[in-house]
């Protein structure tokens, strides 16, 4: 018995964690079948002493069991249901030398339980697990028992179209019937029924439709960004400022509201300089700024450098005296450009 209540556990464990979502949310299934039953009897005998003899258990544990029953499907995982079931052909019967009593009884069982399910198909196919109280009634020597119980069972059912299918189960009540203390019993006998089972079901109902899913429109947007070189490095110098860091950190932050954004970066110098020295600074302060998005989860695109040119200021500073004064009248033009794109969504 404790090894049947782990099974059921485990297999229950197992349903309830693996749900999924599938079609049949917000219908009905009925159904019918029947099977095989095999009852477990507690405190009877196995010999007991009467009227001079001996007495032996003599018990016929094997039957059927016919079952019905219907489930209001509340999700795709979870249905409430509601059965009634039928066991006959079981006997109790004691022997012994050219001398034998027995008695067929059946019992019947009113289940209200929870089904728990994995779905593997969109018509409803799943696997199963349910769980639930039970009310007994056992009938022996012409006297009917009645009692509290519950019941737990796994299944699978398989669902040829979206209304009919087939399902095969296990239910195992638990204190199917009590009966009083017998003078062949050791205190009240109870008994415990399994199931095996086959039925056919319906499902009908439609589920509730659903809302549609609003599409959200889309538009490519470019932002450009232009970093003041002077406030990234020092003069003539590729090593970032805490400044440039953070000049990094607010472009990153302005592409918040961009899906799947791109990133491109992009050195330029002032003309002081041979072209090969402006071109090789250029792409130095262009690939540690690329790094430093890096540092913050940023793939760059492209970083390159450009060198002197194009200018921004262009001749304004031609006429300009002193060096100073040419690097100051110069500054535009020592930058770094990142360019932003992305596609901005909007409801």
């Amino acid at each position: 018995m404790k090894k049947l209540i782990k099974f059921f556990i485990v297999i229950s464990s197992i349903v309830f964690f693996s749900i999924a979502n599938a079609a049949l949310e917000e219908t009905w299934t009925v159904g019918a079948g029947g099977g095989w039953a095999h009852f477990f009897d507690h405190k009877i005998n196995d010999k007991y002493f009467i009227g001079g003899k001996d007495y032996y258990k003599d018990l016929d544990r094997n039957g059927y069991g016919l079952k019905a029953f219907g489930e209001r499907n509340f999700k795709s995982w979870f249905s409430l249901g509601a059965g009634y079931n039928f066991i006959g052909g079981q006997r109790i019967g004691f022997k012994c030398y050219n001398c034998g009593v027995s008695d067929k009884f059946h019992v019947r069982v009113a289940e209200l339980y929870g089904k728990f399910a994995y779905t593997y198909d969109d018509k409803g196919s799943d696997v199963f697990f349910k769980i639930g109280p039970t009310y007994n009634w056992l009938t022996l020597l012409e006297q009917t028992h009645s009692n509290w119980g519950g019941v737990v069972g796994i299944g699978t059912q398989y669902a040829f179209n979206k209304h009919w299918g087939i399902r095969a189960g296990y239910d195992y009540f638990y204190k199917a019937g009590n009966i009083p203390e017998q003078p062949y019993t050791n205190g009240n006998i109870r008994l415990d029924e399994g199931l095996l089972y086959v039925a056919v079901q319906y499902t009908f109902g439609e589920p509730s439709p659903k809302a549609p899913v609003t599409k959200k429109a889309s538009s490519k947007v470019t932002q450009l960004h232009t970093l003041n070189a002077d406030i990234l490095f020092p003069f003539d110098s590729y090593t970032l400022s805490d400044e440039g860091k953070k000049a990094v950190s607010t472009v990153i932050q302005s592409a918040n509201d961009l899906e799947n954004p791109e990133f491109e970066v992009y050195g330029y110098t002032d003309r002081m300089g041979s072209d090969a020295y402006n071109m090789n600074l250029s792409q130095n302060r262009a690939d540690v700024v690329s790094e430093e998005f890096a540092n913050n989860g940023v793939k760059v695109k492209s970083s390159e450098g450009k060198g002197k040119n194009p200018s921004v200021t262009k001749d304004k500073c031609d006429y300009v005296k002193g060096r100073a004064n040419v690097i100051k009248c110069l500054q535009p033009d020592r930058r770094v450009e990142v360019l932003v794109s992305g596609q901005k969504v909007t409801k």
